[in-house]
């Protein structure tokens, strides 16, 4: 089944209402996604960036970038097309 999906916390920066981390995701594709709908099975390794909003001591909204081109190379997914 191979490597179910984990997420290293490599840094956090926090100020104010706001916790950025900087992430390493890595794992095997084991589910569909929109451009894949077929697992391919293989392994992947990509970072993120993710920005937490907190309000009263709770997250109150998460935005995120990750490596999306490195993953689908990762992957062997074609290339986005612009439109």
């Amino acid at each position: 089944m191979g490597t179910p999906l984990v997420v290293q916390v490599e840094e956090l920066v926090g100020e104010g209402d706001r916790v950025v981390a900087r992430v390493t995701q890595r794992g095997t594709h084991n589910g569909t996604h929109p451009r894949m709908p077929e697992p391919t099975g293989r392994e992947f390794e990509v970072e993120a960036i993710w920005i937490f909003t907190l309000a009263e001591g709770k997250i109150a909204q998460i935005r995120a970038v990750s490596d999306r081109l490195g993953i689908f190379l990762q992957l062997g997914w074609d290339w986005p097309q612009a439109d």
